[in-house]
């Protein structure tokens, strides 16, 4: 018979039972928490040593690219403020140029007006008519020098161009007379900046004009007023002069507070 030590005990039932749901409990909660597990690590540890190095390979190249990306980034903004500052410079010129060729025609028109001009010297070689022959296949071509005629007509008479007469430094406002409303508003400090920037941008379509700082209606702000104008209709004249360069412009009585140019 065997011994009652080699013989099955309620005891050992108990253990083994215990241990067994233990460890059932264990394999659930593994199963479990598997499931919060994030991939990449569960691949990494299933990966073997060369796809590791390569996954860190990738890593390295993908930080390397998103430092290309902002330094490309920041190059692509300098670029853009180069190109904002070129197209200001590119309109600048833009409206210097348009107001040299508004003015400069007038302003020779009105210094060729008084007479200067000889215009009975039209040609050169030819003082009478001449007829030149020359023999050709079959005969003879000719043809006459003829000296263009002195009388131009009516439409060559030029009529003296009005110029604004010149002013001294002091303007003295006067209701009687028309000014032309310069730019958007601006503030009284800014007077003397503003005048010198209008001269620079039109040319010398201000010639002879001198600045006042107006009133705005309906607002705290001033304007630059130049004139005087002797009528209203040369201060409109003037403003479509400017409108074609890209000024705002307003005819506008010749009043306000003389500008004090230190310049």
């Amino acid at each position: 018979m065997a011994k009652a030590s080699d013989q099955f005990q309620a005891k050992d039932v108990t253990f083994w039972g215990v241990l067994a749901l233990a460890l059932w409990g264990v394999a659930v909660t593994g199963a479990s928490l598997s499931a919060f597990i994030p991939a990449g690590i569960l691949g990494g540890l299933h990966a073997s040593r060369l796809d590791a190095g390569s996954v860190n390979q990738m890593r390295g190249d993908l930080q390397a690219l998103e430092a290309e990306t902002a330094s490309l980034r920041q190059e692509n903004t300098v670029l853009l403020q180069r190109f904002m500052l070129n197209e200001q410079v590119s309109g600048d010129v833009t409206r210097r140029v348009g107001a040299l060729e508004i003015t400069l025609p007038r302003i020779l028109e009105s210094l060729n007006s008084g007479g200067g001009i000889d215009n009975g010297a039209v040609t050169a070689s030819t003082g009478t008519n001449a007829v030149t022959t020359f023999d050709t296949d079959g005969g003879s071509v000719s043809y006459t020098h003829t000296p263009m005629t002195t009388d131009m007509g009516p439409a060559a008479v030029q009529k003296p161009q009005p110029m604004p007469q010149a002013l001294t430094r002091d303007v003295v406002p006067d209701a009687s007379s028309y000014g032309v409303a310069l730019g958007p508003p601006i503030d009284e400090d800014e007077g003397e900046d503003a005048w010198q920037n209008m001269n620079t941008k039109v040319g010398t379509l201000l010639v002879g004009l001198g600045p006042l700082l107006g009133h705005v209606e309906g607002g705290s702000g001033r304007r630059l007023v130049a004139g005087p104008i002797g009528s209203e209709a040369e201060a409109r004249e003037l403003c479509g002069r400017m409108a074609k360069i890209g000024i705002a412009c307003a005819s506008v009585p010749f009043i306000g507070d003389p500008l004090p140019l230190l310049n």
